[in-house]
């Protein structure tokens, strides 16, 4: 079952409801209150959660092997990546806001058949354990050695213990995944003291020489790898809507939360929204609510990977040379970069280098493996289990992450132990995804009413992320086969 984030509010008289697509293929969304925005202290999470998704790849692992090849050049797609992701991001946001439902469930009320599409779309690019094999892969640098798989199976095998015994399962993932944004911004103040500010004035002239260009020097797999994963990519953005349900934004303090079956208080509670009387009372608070999730994506999603992803980029650029690398797209980089930081600082800033890498990337299994289990279970609550006795949206979430953990274990033992093969392909399949989703923001969202609706200049800008992303994916794809 779920937890309801709180009580029924009462609904003042309005002139119109917030949902022209009000009932589609799913029950009529009742009508209650849009609830007051509270402090942004209140407000900030689902922003954390889905940056330290990419902090775990694109950062930390393909923005500095790009750097090493090409120097500075390619900053300019995270730049514009990451724009894409934030309009994505605040869109989805935006469905929950007006109705407490997740991005998906709007989509389900548009064609049922999307449930066991998406599905396949979230399950299928996100079981290769890539993240947690990366991890596993660094844990034994400093060890000299060890077995990869084994620790990658105990890796996932903890985050699935971990998700299953939470209370209240966002609460958790959101306190991890601050922890690791706070350890990874003390780090990038570490680096920016320890390099100068020298290699800081290179980003200018190196962004304007590289902006609109493909390296040739870099595989296009790595290029779309990097594109996709600067930020989330994929479902991951879906899940803002999850996140932003079970952290309260807007609609969603009706809605309920996902709780373990183990530990926490289970009661009653609908996968189906709610709509607000779209007034004058109610469009004030719409407003404040939509300024405060534009400000939370913005700086907890927008700046801060960015950030982060200049910072280790920086990095690589100031520590080692520019072809100084010969290997290919694989954490034998990052055991060279590892090996030059101590050449150059010393053997603790190697160690504390690989420590903050294994750490971020279980983190970003964690908030994969959570993401996953939440759509489909979402999905399956919906359609096919709706008010069923004994599977519950809490028992459907948990049974979803020890299938994901089995899923793992499974490729790992087939040997499929490769971290940047298994980012490659979730890459290109998340390629797809994305413009299949943008297509489906653009609808949904174009149902709302038009007070609170997508303007004209999002739909464009969501229009021109599919657009990139179709193009990027389909040319992998044909230089990758």
């Amino acid at each position: 079952m779920v937890q309801s984030n709180s009580k029924s509010v009462a609904t003042p008289s309005g002139s119109g409801s917030a949902g022209s697509m009000n009932g589609g293929l799913l029950p009529k969304m009742p009508t209650r209150s849009l609830p007051s925005v509270p402090r942004m202290r209140k407000i900030v999470g689902p922003g954390v959660i889905i940056s330290a998704v990419g902090i775990g790849t694109g950062e930390y692992l393909l923005y500095p092997f790009i750097t090493s090849r090409v120097g500075l050049t390619f900053l300019w797609a995270a730049a514009i990546g990451l724009a894409f992701q934030y309009f994505i991001n605040t869109e989805v946001a935006r469905y929950t806001l007006a109705t407490g439902e997740t991005i998906l469930t709007g989509f389900l009320r548009l064609w049922r058949g999307w449930a066991p599409l998406f599905i396949v779309m979230t399950v299928v690019p996100f079981a290769w354990p890539a993240w947690m094999t990366s991890a596993a892969q660094m844990i034994t640098f400093p060890l000299g050695g060890g077995n990869v798989t084994w620790i990658a199976v105990g890796g996932l095998a903890l985050i699935g213990a971990v998700l299953t015994f939470s209370p209240v399962v966002y609460q958790t993932v959101e306190k991890l995944e601050m922890f690791k944004i706070l350890m990874i911004l003390a780090f990038a103040v570490l680096v920016v003291v320890l390099i100068g500010w020298r290699p800081w004035a290179e980003i200018p002239s190196a962004t304007m020489e590289g902006i609109g260009r493909l390296p040739a020097e870099v595989p296009t797999t790595v290029l779309l790898s990097a594109l996709i994963f600067a930020g989330g990519g994929g479902v991951v953005n879906l899940a803002v809507s999850n996140w932003a349900r079970d952290k309260g934004w807007g609609m969603g303090i009706h809605a309920p939360r996902v709780v373990s079956p183990i530990t926490g208080q289970e009661e009653a509670g609908s996968a189906a929204g709610y709509e607000f009387e779209v007034n004058d009372e109610e469009l004030a608070k719409w407003k404040k609510w939509w300024t405060a999730v534009r400000v939370e994506q913005f700086f907890t999603f927008y700046v801060v990977t960015l950030v982060t992803i200049v910072v280790f980029s920086v990095l690589a650029f100031s520590t080692v040379t520019q072809g100084g690398y010969s290997g290919g797209a694989d954490l034998g980089f990052i055991r060279f970069l590892g090996e030059s930081l101590q050449e150059k600082y010393g053997a603790w800033l190697k160690l504390l280098f690989w420590s903050v890498g294994a750490i971020s990337l279980t983190f970003a299994n964690l908030v994969v493996v959570d993401m996953v289990a939440r759509i489909t279970s979402n999905i399956l609550s919906t359609i096919y289990l709706s008010n069923h006795a004994r599977w519950t949206e809490a028992k459907i979430y948990s049974t979803v992450v020890w299938v994901m953990v089995a899923l793992g274990a499974l490729i790992l033992g087939l040997g499929l132990n490769q971290p940047f093969v298994l980012i490659a392909i979730a890459a290109i399949l998340n390629g797809l995804v994305m413009v299949v989703c943008c297509v489906l923001i653009i609808r949904v969202n174009g149902s709302l009413d038009r007070r609170i609706g997508i303007s004209i200049g999002r739909r464009c800008a969501i229009a021109l992320a599919a657009l990139v992303y179709a193009a990027f994916t389909t040319y992998t794809i044909t230089t990758f086969i």
